[in-house]
């Protein structure tokens, strides 16, 4: 059945023109609201839901007719709309679903909060520009956007809710935030199966040789090696897409293989493992 409603109004009128007092018709969600509202309109007599082999049940109508004429409550039953009726236009002149002050990136329309010791500076051409216990970051905003510092708070206004505008307006949000976040508490990955000079990071994965990386002055390394278990890594900064970037460069060169969990992972990441083949299965 591919259109419940045109199903519901047929079966009603097939019932009503063999004069049945009661009729039964497969029930869904929607069967259900349109049953609710023939009663509260007077149309109906009453109606029950009924559980049976269909998965969403049954409905029960008891038709309403006149004691008198015996002529039924409904006279008619004649649907409005089509279905697969479509109208083509453009994205711009689709009209919003949404409320007028939904109309904004919920991300992008949050205010970010300054820690303390964290200076924040609105330069030339939006160079929104980050200072802090950390270090010093810096990020270039679109010129159409506007930026306010106030009361301990960084806002950024869109200018207009074009597409281009609504798409960058979470994004450099984001990006602002991030900064925030790196110059006072710094971002912290550690990975294990690597050991560090200075540096230089040294990393034997099984290969015939090891393989050296020299990792950006803006990140900090620390190198762990306990009794019995793999060489672990921490690696800090105060940028979080250079760290993201790096990290990722790092797990790369091998990644962790399903069947037994060897490679190159975050501590605390979870590898789906498979089940190898079986010897001498039948």
């Amino acid at each position: 059945m591919t259109d419940p409603i045109a199903d519901y109004l047929t079966r009603l009128r097939n019932a009503i023109k063999a004069g049945h007092r009661v009729v039964e018709i497969p029930a869904s969600n929607l069967k259900k609201e349109i049953t609710k509202i023939l009663f509260e309109q007077g149309y109906i007599l009453n109606y029950k839901f009924v559980e049976s082999e269909n998965p969403a049940g049954t409905i029960k109508v008891a038709l309403k007719y006149d004691p008198v004429d015996r002529v039924n409550a409904i006279k008619g039953l004649q649907r409005a709309s089509r279905p697969g009726l479509r109208q083509y236009c453009g994205y711009k002149s689709m009209p919003r679903v949404l409320k007028e002050d939904h109309n904004m990136s919920r991300i992008g329309k949050a205010p970010i909060e300054i820690p303390a010791g964290v200076t924040v500076t609105v330069g030339k051409d939006n160079l929104v520009t980050v200072k802090g216990p950390k270090g010093e970051l810096s990020q270039a905003v679109n010129p159409d956007f506007e930026i306010k510092v106030e009361d301990g708070h960084i806002h950024l206004l869109r200018p207009t809710d074009d597409r281009e505008h609504r798409a960058q307006h979470g994004l450099y949000r984001s990006l602002v935030h991030n900064m925030v976040v790196g110059v006072s508490t710094g971002y912290r990955k550690e990975m294990d199966r690597a050991s560090a000079t200075g540096q230089v990071l040294e990393l034997s994965l099984g290969y015939s040789h090891a393989i050296y990386i020299k990792l950006p002055q803006e990140i900090k390394v620390e190198a762990k090696s306990e009794r019995n278990k793999n060489p672990l890594i921490i690696l800090e900064s105060d940028d979080k897409q250079l760290l993201g970037q790096v990290c990722a460069k790092i797990r790369s060169l091998r990644k962790p293989e399903p069947y037994k969990g060897k490679g190159i992972k975050f501590v605390g990441e979870v590898i789906r493992r498979k089940s190898g083949k079986t010897a001498g299965a039948k």
